[in-house]
């Protein structure tokens, strides 16, 4: 079910109704009041029952996804992301990050093969084009959702 906090919209302010918006909503996620996975109401209905326009909505959600609190899933809706992973300035990995914040990480192989280097990959390694080299392709998960793919 479709959350939606209360928002209190002040229209002598300053401050523009989208930002004002997303202000509140980012504060009810830091607050726990939107929990990670929890729906928000679409933009039409928060717009309608805000006396703002959709475009208005829209900017305020599109702030609080371009700050990585929530993301938008085609037939899902939008929702709170998962705890977000900090990482401290230093050399570690992501598995132990992932790990130390109980996120459950691991991996799976896609593909693994030996194949012909193209130039670039070729000219990166300094080896001659068409040297056989190691293909790796996996998915990277921080529990059962998937965080990365990479090759």
């Amino acid at each position: 079910m479709a959350q939606r906090p209360s928002i209190v919209i002040n229209r002598s302010s300053p401050v523009p109704l989208y930002f004002q918006v997303a202000e509140q909503l980012e504060r009810a996620i830091v607050d726990g009041e939107l929990a990670p996975g929890d729906r928000i109401a679409n933009e039409v209905t928060m717009a309608s029952d805000l006396g703002l326009s959709r475009p208005t909505m829209r900017q305020a959600i599109q702030l609080l996804v371009d700050k990585g609190l929530l993301v938008r899933k085609r037939g899902v809706g939008t929702q709170v992301v998962h705890g977000q992973i900090r990482r401290p300035v230093e050399l570690t990995s992501l598995h132990d990050d992932l790990r130390r914040a109980g996120e459950g990480p691991h991996t799976e192989v896609l593909a693994c093969q030996r194949i012909e280097s193209d130039e670039p990959v070729a000219q990166e390694l300094r080896l001659p084009a068409g040297a056989l080299v190691w293909s790796l392709e996996r998915l990277r998960f921080a529990g059962d959702e998937p965080l990365a793919r990479a090759a």
